[in-house]
């Protein structure tokens, strides 16, 4: 049995309802990660605290990220972004408390991140796993594009506005943007209708599945040296 999409004509105006929200929410996410990074910095001094954050930051990825395809694949993707920002939300809405109660430690910065990072893991491929799914094929190229210049761009401007949002406010608020910008990425998804992919009715997701789609992307990936290049290159450099 399977579950059938197209797409619509009029594929501009609930995709980019979706992308704007998304940009708010990513502008938001390194207003955080600059804010937290500062922080650090001037109250410990220590480059082992930082490692460690970075470490943490990235754990998920490495552990879940070769699952986290395969799983959203199976799952509603509008569930797993909507889910995926609303704990990223809940684990700076934490961090806010913290910071505004006085009793923020060093080792709740390393839970937040990881949290963080967690639904960033999911979160990312539901995005574009779904943007092939709601921009016609033509134009994939032009948005990824698009996605390209404005994660450039807000690397760019993050870092001088979250200096200056720091010399401005209080940490806490600072953080706060994070949760409303979290905000505008949730509502659209509530109004906008996301495709599935088409799929066999397989009952219950079991591990044994999950690790055949996983043992498939390697093979794809071992039959395609450029892309293996591609991917070894961008892990030195990140």
């Amino acid at each position: 049995m399977a579950q059938e999409h197209s797409i619509s004509e009029n594929w501009k105006k609930p995709f980019f309802l979706i992308w704007t929200g998304q940009s708010f929410s990513l502008i938001g996410s390194m207003l955080v990660q600059f804010a937290l990074v500062w922080w650090m910095t001037e109250k410990t001094g220590s480059a082992a605290v930082l490692a460690t954050a970075t470490v943490v930051s990235i754990l998920p990825q490495i552990l879940l990220g070769p699952f986290a395809g395969a799983l959203v694949d199976r799952w509603n993707r509008k569930r797993v972004m909507i889910v995926a920002d609303a704990v990223t939300a809940l684990a700076t809405l934490a961090l806010v408390f913290l910071f505004w109660s006085g009793k923020i430690q060093v080792w709740h910065l390393f839970v937040a991140e990881f949290v963080r990072a967690l639904g960033g893991t999911f979160h990312w491929p539901a995005m574009s796993a779904s943007t092939s799914l709601m921009v016609p094929e033509k134009h994939l190229s032009r948005i990824a594009g698009i996605n390209q210049a404005l994660q450039g761009i807000l690397g760019i401007i993050a870092p001088p506005l979250g200096a200056f949002l720091m010399g401005l406010l209080p940490i806490y608020s600072v953080l706060s943007i994070d949760i409303v910008t979290a905000t505008l990425a949730i509502i659209p998804l509530f109004f906008v209708h996301i495709p599935q992919p088409l799929k066999k009715l397989e009952g219950v997701v079991t591990p044994r599945q999950v690790l055949r789609d996983v043992r498939e992307g390697f093979r794809y990936l071992a039959s395609w040296p450029g892309m293996l290049i591609l991917l070894g290159m961008a892990t030195l450099i990140n």
